[in-house]
């Protein structure tokens, strides 16, 4: 009887263990990232040695069961759209690499960040989001020397459309060149027709209000323009900065025609001002994207991505993350080389089943609920055989 009774309280045991494996999972429900765990439990035996009756060595009895450590399950969450630019989500395989200030190592699911006041791309708990240099080296994500955009001198101009030689002269106003120190500054273009002195010759004047900053002339043949002289290369030098050596060209679609109106103007002009950080994203492949008040983008940091060759290694620690007690099982890669995606704007859910739990639920009530009974019945046998009179 007392046998029994011990084999019954490792039920209870059992069943309190699982209980305790589901209240997790189920408080965790809405944790971002968050992974369920399997409570898991194996038989347990006793030898009894050599039995009388048949001569079968090591005849063993039932003595309940033992409780063994919980399995997490590892499987994908649904991914949900925050509208945070800076929450991620792994669509595939890999874990978020985060080290703390004592250099510790840990991995998430869990793409919650933010930049700190330092600059530094961190999780809720400070911990440095990791990069994958092109070395393979971990480095901390990081805006520090990147929320301005350095101003870029303008070099070329281009201009497309059509002259027409029916007109005497055409002019493109608006073309705005940058300087070195990010001061723009607004030319204007004009185009004399000189087919009369010479067939398809235009004169050109480019000029900064009264002032002409550059002459020359391009040509056309048959109406197709002269690759020979279809630009003109001059100097401009601003007031109180350096000066600039610019080429306005015409691209190779511009025409001249002796009908319709002259359509010419500005194709696109390099260079552009200083622009100050806009707004942090992430796009497919990790890489950080950050956008300028002038109009350009910086992409030079990438999320590393941690795999396992067996997540039987890696432990589960406060704050949604897991430790590797096995280093040597992590290989360190980027989105792009392992299949998976970046969702930014987004999070992965829990992976917890509710209905799943609800379901195991009901099992281990009834469990519990039958192992405690069995102790009363064995208890209450326990009492007549006490009483028992001769």
């Amino acid at each position: 009887m007392l046998n029994s009774i011990k084999i019954a309280t490792t039920g209870l045991t059992g069943f309190s263990k699982e209980l305790q494996t589901i209240s997790n999972n189920v408080a965790n429900l809405n944790t971002p990232g968050f992974k369920g765990s399997n409570a898991k439990f194996s038989s347990f035996f006793s030898h009894d040695g050599d039995s009388a009756s048949g001569g079968h060595q090591g005849a063993a009895s039932g003595a309940g069961l033992a409780v063994l450590p919980s399995v997490v399950n590892f499987a994908q969450g649904q991914i949900n759209q925050t509208g945070n630019d800076l929450d991620v989500a792994v669509d595939g395989n890999g874990f978020f690499v985060l080290r703390d200030s004592q250099g510790q190592t840990f991995y998430t699911r869990d793409g919650s960040f933010k930049f700190d006041s330092k600059g530094f791309l961190v999780d809720a708990d400070g911990n440095h989001v990791q990069a994958l240099t092109n070395q393979g080296v971990l480095q901390d994500i990081s805006i520090t020397g990147l929320k301005t955009n350095a101003a870029s001198v303008t070099k070329a101009i281009q201009l497309s459309g059509r002259l027409s030689t029916a007109d005497t002269d055409k002019a493109v106003g608006g073309v705005i060149v940058t300087d070195a120190v990010g001061g723009t500054h607004t030319l204007a273009v004009n185009f004399k027709n000189n087919n009369a002195a010479t067939p398809g010759s235009w004169l050109v004047t480019i000029k900064d209000g009264n002032d002409t900053v550059g002459t020359g002339e391009v040509k056309f043949i048959s109406g197709v323009l002269d690759s020979a002289h279809n630009s003109v290369a001059f100097t401009y030098s601003p007031s109180g900065v350096a000066p600039l050596s610019l080429t306005m060209t015409l691209d190779a679609s511009t025409t001249s025609a002796a009908t319709g109106a002259s359509t010419l103007a500005v194709a696109s002009i390099d260079g552009f001002a200083q622009g100050d950080m806009s707004n942090a994203s992430f796009d497919g492949q990790g890489n950080l994207v950050i956008s300028y008040t002038n109009g350009q983008t910086s992409k030079n940091q990438t999320l590393a991505l941690a795999n396992f060759s067996s997540t039987d290694h890696l432990v589960a620690v406060s704050g949604n993350k897991f430790k590797s007690t096995r280093q040597q099982d992590v290989s360190l890669g980027v989105a792009s080389s392992n299949l998976s995606t970046i969702d930014g704007g987004s999070l992965e859910g829990s992976n917890v089943d509710l209905s799943k739990e609800f379901s195991e639920i009901i099992i281990t009530q009834r469990g519990y609920q039958a192992s405690s009974e069995l102790i009363s019945t064995a208890n209450q046998m326990l009492d007549t055989l006490l009483h028992m009179k001769g």
